[in-house]
């Protein structure tokens, strides 16, 4: 809405939150676009049975065809509407590859039944299923460890048995396999926005809401964690004065990317925003490097999921998996601080562990 009233049309397709159901689509719909067509739970995560909804119609089912070339085939056709226009405009693209496959059913047949979630790894498209046979999951320092690590339940956790493991080297080649159509959208994109003759006058933000997990300390495939496979996740943007190539290790989060996409639409920034602008020129991020805050917070409340057929207890689910941490990063220092609801802390020192 805010980029509405900057005079944008602004465009969506794919997940936009959870609990967006077959259900609720409509009481009200989602405000703010020109043009959208949303995945719907409980199909969301469902790679060969998806539904979405488009603009004011009733939810569609897609059954049998994959999540993300359907995602693709909206996502430029958006895209053409956009180009057509007389308006800058702003698309928001949300596969959910590569997101495990997950099923939810509900546990009565009331629709105020608890949702039960069953997971397996992501489905790729056909055409992908062949790649990647011989990956497997990088066996850095803290995959799988002989002791323990962590705190609360991550701490509890037993070591990995050599069928887990190779399990779940399955699961990240399926993981990578599903990201081939993630790779193919983004390059249909560029191409489009060069037909168009758009692609040097358009920002191009490519990321993600969370990393991954995967036998990092000891841990099922998952997501919930404060850890750097969790956190640490890519921010790529490509636009007009934008340097090629160039990297920076300057603090940023997801709170910087709507003062940023603001700023670039020339819309008045609001005084109650927690983030910041991301510089996105070359002496802009020399600036930053030098006066820039240096800090994240990261927290999380409730549960945290194994989503691999590998889990202790009779339950995949561990409920108290709440904290909250602080990650301070410099040139000399790089601390990963957290507080459970268990009063457990932790500090670690990453230029040395």
């Amino acid at each position: 809405m805010w980029l509405q009233n900057a005079g944008y049309d602004t465009y969506y397709t794919g997940k936009l939150f959870n609990a967006h159901t077959v259900e609720n689509y409509d009481a009200p719909y989602a405000a703010g676009w020109t043009g959208s067509d949303f995945l719907l739970d409980p199909f969301t995560y469902q790679y060969l049975n998806a539904s979405f909804q488009r603009n004011g119609d009733a939810p569609v089912n897609y059954a049998g065809k994959h999540s993300v070339d359907i995602l693709a085939e909206k996502a430029y056709g958006f895209l053409d509407d956009a180009a057509k226009g007389d308006k800058p405009f702003f698309l928001g693209i949300a596969p959910v590859a590569p997101h495990s496959n997950v099923n939810l059913t509900r546990s009565s047949t009331d629709l105020e039944g608890i949702l039960e979630a069953s997971f397996t790894p992501p489905i790729p498209a056909k055409r992908h299923e062949h790649l990647f046979k011989d990956v497997k999951v990088p066996r850095t320092k803290n995959f799988n460890p002989d002791k323990p690590s962590g705190a609360n339940w991550v701490r509890r956790l037993s070591q990995q048995s050599q069928d887990n493991v190779d399990y779940n080297d399955h699961f990240y080649r399926q993981r990578l396999r599903t990201l081939q159509s993630v790779d193919e959208l983004v390059e249909g994109v560029v191409q489009r926005l060069e037909s168009h003759g758009l692609l040097e006058d358009t920002f191009i933000f490519y990321t993600t809401d969370n990393g991954y997990h995967i036998g990092q300390h000891r841990l099922q495939p998952g997501k919930e964690c404060g850890f750097e496979e969790d956190i640490n996740i890519p921010l790529l943007v490509r636009g007009p004065g934008v340097p090629a190539g160039e990297v920076t290790d300057i603090v940023t989060t997801h709170v910087d990317l709507a003062p940023t996409i603001l700023g670039l639409a020339g819309a008045p920034l609001r005084a109650d925003f927690d983030g910041d602008a991301i510089p996105l020129t070359g002496s802009g991020l020399v600036d930053a490097g030098k006066t820039r805050h240096e800090h994240v917070t990261v927290e999380f409340w409730g549960f945290a999921a194994a989503e691999g057929d590998y889990f202790e207890g009779e339950d995949r689910l561990v409920m108290n998996n709440t904290y909250k941490a602080l990650r301070i990063i410099s040139d000399s220092y790089n601390l990963y601080y957290s507080v459970w609801c268990t009063n457990e802390h932790e500090l670690y020192d990453l230029k040395v562990s």
